[in-house]
């Protein structure tokens, strides 16, 4: 594992724990499974490692735009 790698999903890790929603918690979960799935089909060590960080930046930067204007619930 990449030290980027291992600094991306700490990133990912400590924007989940100061939000306690598990809806927020539960899409992270099912979108890293989900991704897991179809990467498993790379065969290309290489090609697969850089769409795992193409996936990790993704679910990162959504979570950072969820955190600056998280939903409103009514």
């Amino acid at each position: 594992m990449s030290a980027e790698r291992r600094r991306m999903e700490s990133a990912i890790r400590s924007l989940l724990d100061n939000y306690p929603d598990p809806a927020l918690h539960n899409w992270v979960v099912k979108t890293v499974g989900a991704f897991e799935e179809r990467l498993s089909a790379i065969v290309d060590p290489r090609e697969r490692d850089q769409v795992q960080q193409a996936a990790l930046i993704l679910i990162k930067s959504t979570l950072q735009q969820w955190s600056e204007k998280p939903p409103v619930r009514h």
